[in-house]
């Protein structure tokens, strides 16, 4: 049972996400920013830039580390068995834990403790011998980076159920998950748990989108296009600049990124940084659009239903 985005194994299309986006970023303000022309159009492409290229950086870690689940599933068995009662125990009930595991397992014979000895040893032995690899060590990068920030966004979800939501909408059976879930509720086979309001799992989150990340994964849309539409415009100006006054540009990407870079290789970096925020630019705008129009017929039918209800 998948908790977020940020439990591992992460999904390709996860890490591909947030590559490119960091590689847009310092190609900005390294690229794009120092050539727009004059002072003053320099501190305000970056002006513009900063606060939504922060605004889409800190949704996107909110949105993969708020967890979907339906509140029923956190007092289900299942996960009752995974991740006990959810929330961190106290010293003292840990102590209390680990010498109820040891009286179990003392109570069940003495062959089934030496097996368990010998099956512990074993794996710790084998953990010793691995040798980390160049994934694990891409993926111990990506923890580094964003766990501190998701433990503070995770820590600020709150995981109540209201009785009232329960009456109203009514209540399911999910056999998969062993507990009464909400109507609407739905079970990602993926993420292996029902999440309230499923609209669908988003690979490039590696999280589900449901109605308690829902509003933040749009905010999160809309902020991500408007950043790919302003570092494609800014490209297209700067090598328009480029060609218009190339030797004066020659002389400024000397003095700034140093005699090693020539008017040639900045262009095929600028280039390539500008046709990729274009191409990234294009499914964010579908899928963006296709929810302006979910939500605009569900505001409508809810429109239409209150008017029903006004004239009966």
């Amino acid at each position: 049972m998948r908790r977020n985005g940020w439990q591992l194994p992460y999904h390709p299309l996860q890490v591909v996400a947030v590559s490119v986006f960091l590689a847009l970023a310092f190609a900005f303000y390294v690229f794009f920013a120092p050539f727009v022309g004059r002072k003053v159009f320099q501190d305000v492409a970056v002006w513009l830039y900063t606060p939504v290229v922060s605004c889409v950086f800190f949704l996107y870690i909110w949105c993969a580390a708020t967890d979907p689940a339906d509140p029923g599933v956190f007092k289900s068995m299942k996960y009752l068995r995974l991740y006990g009662s959810g929330k961190h125990k106290h010293p003292k009930e840990c102590r209390q834990t680990i010498s109820d595991v040891g009286l179990e397992i003392e109570g069940t014979g003495e062959k089934q403790e030496h097996e368990f000895a010998a099956a512990s040893e074993k794996s710790m032995t084998q953990s010793k011998n691995k040798t980390p690899s160049c994934c694990s060590a891409t993926l111990s990068s990506f923890l580094l980076i964003f766990y501190p920030l998701y433990f503070v966004f995770s820590c600020c979800q709150p995981r109540e159920w209201s009785e009232q939501q329960t009456s109203e909408e009514g209540m399911f059976f999910c056999s998969l998950c062993e507990v009464e879930v909400l109507k609407y509720s739905k079970h990602c086979r993926i993420c292996d748990k029902c999440v309230d309001g499923f609209d669908h799992h988003c690979r490039w989150l590696n999280n589900c989108i449901g109605k308690r990340n829902y509003m933040k994964f749009f905010i999160l849309l809309t902020s991500s296009l408007f950043l790919l539409i302003l570092q494609s415009a800014i490209g297209v100006l700067v090598l328009v600049f480029c060609f218009v006054e190339r030797k004066e540009f020659s002389i400024q990407i000397v003095s700034k990124l140093g005699s090693s870079f020539s008017v040639v290789p900045y262009v095929i970096v600028v280039a390539s940084c500008t046709i990729l925020a274009m191409v990234a630019s294009l499914p964010i705008a579908q899928l963006l659009f296709f929810h302006i129009l979910l939500i605009m017929k569900v505001a409508f039918n809810s429109f239409i239903f209150h008017l029903m209800l006004q004239n009966d």
